[in-house]
């Protein structure tokens, strides 16, 4: 039987807190071992037990989560942090990659959502969603503030071509009329490249094709 995932949750807003362990707790696959109202009562409790992934708010009135992550990094860097926050803005979420945090939701994503962002950062090293700018995505990696993991497969010549289309922000139709073939068949390849290198999403795609260096420009 695989081995259930070790999480902890840390918000300083009760409600929340609690109402999404009562979420995440009707997944099998995930044990939630550890909540915390805080950064400073987090990093107590990690003394006797260590999650493999964090759900941690980024605004909180003890240690926020900014400096809770950077304490993390350097004292348990094996965790996977996923911050928990309204804000979606570029600017903090690339401040969080470099200071160690594994990718980030938004509190009203659905809860599907959340579990997909927790399996991602322990499959694949990163959790973003598509509204993350993918320049930004690019520069993180190149500067190698994130080490996405991919599987290693062997995608056709067909495939690479789709791929950079997508990351220059081509539609399916657009690549379809590009390449003289129909849109369902682009979206059979695309659905045939996030299986062959287990991305959840487009910004998954980028970071696959800058990490390999797939891309033109690169």
């Amino acid at each position: 039987m695989k081995e259930k995932i070790k999480l902890a949750v840390v918000d300083d807003q009760l409600l929340f807190r609690k109402g999404l362990i009562a979420l995440l707790n009707e997944f099998d696959a995930i044990d939630i071992i550890m909540e915390s109202s805080g950064g400073r009562e987090l990093m107590v409790k990690l003394e006797t037990q260590k999650p493999d992934v964090i759900l941690l708010d980024l605004e909180m009135p003890d240690v926020d989560g900014f400096k809770t992550t950077q304490l993390l990094r350097q004292k348990y860097p094996e965790i996977k942090i996923l911050i928990l926050t309204m804000h979606n803005e570029n600017g903090i979420i690339q401040h969080l990659i470099q200071n160690g945090a594994h990718g980030f939701l938004l509190k009203d994503n659905d809860i599907e959502v959340i579990v997909e962002g927790i399996h991602s950062v322990l499959e694949n090293g990163y959790y973003f969603n598509d509204h993350v700018s993918k320049e930004m995505v690019k520069n993180l990696i190149n500067e190698k503030s994130i080490k996405p993991n991919f599987k290693k497969t062997v995608l056709s010549q067909r495939e690479i071509e789709i791929i950079r289309l997508i990351c220059m922000e081509y539609t399916n139709k657009e690549i379809s009329n590009k390449l003289f073939i129909s849109v369902r068949t682009v979206g059979a390849h695309r659905e045939n490249i996030f299986r062959k290198i287990n991305a959840k999403n487009v910004i998954g795609i980028v970071m696959y094709a800058v990490k390999n260096k797939l891309l033109e420009t690169e």
